[in-house]
């Protein structure tokens, strides 16, 4: 007889599909090319947040260096303050419509901006709190909002 493992509240998300391969390759890719932004911010995978009462964890997040303690001797659980970029990647088995409602509750709760980023089409869209947005799928993307600039063919790469 096969058992099946019974999960506890905590360990299930239902806006947290299982990541994919283009999921996993997207996010490190974006992590080691935001990395050279470590002097202007600390860069977070899978980072719980805790905005107003509304819980979510963000593929990625960036904050302004010194925003968040860098003690190595302590820890949080949760984080309270709004990352400056939120950035989610749409997983093969998710709903785009979600991750967009998500973005909104980001901007909602203070984020500067956000990316949503599609691998299958390769495109990220860029929504800065100020309204709108606009979607890379080719050469540098633009976060005028923080002022950022990445190129869209090494995300994918």
């Amino acid at each position: 007889m096969k058992t099946i493992p019974v999960l506890s509240n905590d360990e299930i998300q239902d806006d947290r599909p299982m990541p994919s391969r283009n999921h996993s390759r997207a996010a490190q890719n974006l992590g080691v090319l935001l990395d050279r932004l470590k002097d202007r911010y600390t860069i977070h995978q899978q980072l719980s947040l805790n905005l107003q009462g509304w819980q979510t964890i963000p593929d990625l997040c960036l904050y302004a260096k010194g925003v968040l303690s860098s003690d190595w001797l302590t820890d949080d659980d949760e984080v309270t303050a709004p990352p400056e970029l939120a950035i989610e990647i749409l997983a093969p088995k998710q709903n785009l419509q979600p991750l967009v409602d998500k973005i909104g509750e980001y901007l909602k709760h203070g984020v500067k901006s956000c990316w949503l980023v599609e691998p299958a089409t390769r495109v990220v869209s860029v929504f800065p709190a100020s309204g709108g947005s606009r979607a890379f799928s080719e050469g540098v993307l633009r976060d005028e909002a923080l002022a950022l600039e990445v190129s869209v063919a090494q995300i994918f790469a």
